[in-house]
């Protein structure tokens, strides 16, 4: 099948779109990345980050859960399916898509061993985006998302600069966990009744 002139216009332009953003994907994961393996403590504080960042969100889940009401909690129950979605998505194009990670590639220095798995997007930064967007912005317990969303950056900025992901792998969890988040918003008066069941069964246990 012969293409036209205009249709290989369009196919070259898509070519020289996709290549710049890999050298801008490639030139900002370089920048970041620049830093490690000199700075002894700046790596610590990115490797600790990259490995225990979905760690503390959990710890402070559970800390939360035991000092709120039924609201609270119900709101945390909310922001913890919007993680398990986020987390499916993920799942959904790691089946159709992949991507390799920048030590697979040969660039950057690497901090922290990983399975030559595809990088887009990251498990760790869709899970944690989509908890503390949803806390922040979908129900506005500010003092929990600001708290969350802080470790959510720092652990996607770690895995960055210990040279397992991309900016755009964690640009592509922020929008999935946005997506997860809105979706969860929209459902939630049907979670709700599962979520009242859950916070039932607790406090029969707990009594």
């Amino acid at each position: 099948m012969w293409l036209s002139s205009e249709d290989n216009a369009v196919t070259g332009l898509k070519r020289i779109n996709i290549r710049m953003l890999n050298n801008i994907n490639i030139n900002l994961f370089q920048w970041i990345n620049a830093a490690a393996g000199k700075n002894p403590s700046l790596d610590y504080i990115a490797i600790f980050f990259a490995e225990s960042g979905p760690y503390i969100v959990m710890a402070l889940f559970i800390f939360l859960w035991f000092l709120s009401n039924e609201r609270r909690k119900n709101t945390l129950l909310l922001a913890t399916e919007a993680s398990a979605l986020g987390l499916l998505f993920n799942l959904a194009i790691t089946l159709i898509y992949f991507h390799p990670r920048p030590f697979m590639t040969g660039i950057g220095t690497t901090l922290l061993s990983h399975a030559p798995e595809t990088s887009f997007p990251s498990d760790h930064a869709t899970l944690l985006f989509s908890a503390s967007l949803y806390l922040l912005l979908f129900s506005r317990w500010v003092s929990a998302g600001v708290a969350m969303i802080f470790v959510a950056v720092l652990t996607s900025w770690g895995r960055v600069y210990c040279g397992i992901h991309f900016p755009f792998d964690m640009a592509g969890s922020l929008f999935f966990s946005i997506l997860s988040c809105i979706m969860i918003y929209k459902s939630r008066s049907l979670l709700e009744y599962i979520n009242r069941w859950i916070i039932s069964i607790y406090k029969k246990l707990t009594a």
